[in-house]
């Protein structure tokens, strides 16, 4: 006598909202891995709707790595928090319609990654080639070509808060020759198109060199010159610059726990590392949090911030930086609260930025888009 369903397949009599609260509890990996158990498992996970419940954190690092003695010159990793494993998504790029040489990753934020894929065609006079923004979630291998925006290099980022809204923005800042911002063009995948308006800033609002921007509550932080923060909401309607802790250093921004930070160096003892909370957005009050000891990082070797080593990522729900530094690339964690330090792994000499920091979204947000 055949056994009835539920004996054969138990988890047939789970409705849907009690496995999303089993799956709500498993770790971002084995989530993804159980999208492959089932069509229907699959759907569950995709599904929009179950995106505040299921775990979404901070689980690797995009870098690249650049070899004259390979083919292609060119290649892109993905490394795992906690430096053991086969990363479960295999960062070739090969669901992009360009060849991955031509792939140039540039942000990501909560899931999505925007590149810019150069035509395969010689470059101009310049050295310059024509491109195309795309937008892709590598756990899906979704992607949506942009359409065309300017017909040069910028300093482009991305906006996208799956919490709040499925659509997604790029923002390209427009400079002067004298590498000033003059403006902004902002791309909306809900509209699918580009709108541009003045910069309403200080005329000395300049870009940092390598710097990274951060988008918090809808709107986009990018560090310039002067010791300012430039912000612009992804309408391009509401500007502001936050002025940045007293500093006579070089410093950047990051995330954690919904709140903006700046590190910087001590100005008294050039081994700390400042960590300032902007506790008050309204007010523009910042707060020291954490000061951290270089020379206890790096076992009392007297590094010097933004030469000798670089902060990558900061955790977004827990207080743990991570740092890279050395000939070999060593990457780190410190865990601020118990001043604890712990080697992740070598990236190797041949590794080069921008380090992305990935947090995994499985929805297919770009469903609608492409």
């Amino acid at each position: 006598m055949e056994e009835p369903p539920e004996k054969r397949f138990p988890l047939a009599i789970l409705t849907d909202e009690l496995l999303v609260e089993i799956l709500s509890r498993l770790p971002v990996l084995s989530l993804c891995r159980f999208k492959c158990v089932s069509r229907s498992w699959r759907d569950l996970i995709s599904y929009r709707g179950h995106r505040k419940k299921l775990p979404h954190t901070l689980v690797g690092f995009f870098y690249k790595s650049l070899n004259g003695g390979r083919f292609p010159l060119t290649a892109h990793h993905i490394t795992n928090v906690t430096g053991k494993g086969v990363p479960f998504i295999y960062p070739s790029f090969s669901f992009l319609p360009v060849y991955i040489s031509n792939v140039a990753p540039l942000d990501c934020c909560n899931g999505l990654l925007l590149c810019r894929c150069f035509l395969p065609v010689p470059p101009d006079s310049d050295g310059d080639r024509p491109f195309h923004y795309v937008v892709c979630n590598p756990a899906t291998k979704k992607w949506v070509m942009l359409p065309d925006g300017s017909d040069e290099v910028r300093t482009a980022r991305l906006g996208f808060d799956p919490a709040v809204s499925s659509h997604f923005h790029a923002v390209e800042y427009v400079e002067d020759e004298d590498e000033y911002i003059t403006g902004v063009d902002i791309y909306s995948s809900k509209t699918g198109s580009w709108s541009s308006s003045e910069s309403e800033w200080s005329d000395n609002a300049r870009l940092c060199d390598g710097s990274r921007s951060v988008f918090l509550n809808g709107i986009m932080h990018s560090l310039v010159f002067m010791n300012e923060i430039v912000a612009v909401d992804m309408e391009g309607k509401r500007r502001r610059t936050i002025h940045t802790p007293p500093s006579d250093n070089f410093g950047f921004i990051r995330q954690a726990h919904g709140h903006l930070l700046f590190f910087d160096m001590d100005p008294n003892e050039a081994n700390k590392l400042s960590v300032w909370i902007l506790e008050d957005y309204g007010t523009n009050e910042w707060v020291v949090k954490y000061r951290i000891s270089t020379l206890g990082l790096f076992g009392g070797k007297k590094l010097r911030f933004d030469f000798d080593y670089q902060v990558i990522a900061v955790h977004p729900e827990c207080n743990l930086v991570f740092f890279v530094y050395g000939w070999d690339n060593t990457l780190m964690a410190y865990e601020m609260d118990h001043r604890e330090v712990r080697v992740i792994c070598n990236l190797g000499s041949d590794s080069h930025s921008p380090d992305l920091p990935y947090v995994p979204i499985f929805s297919d947000s770009l469903a609608d888009e492409h």
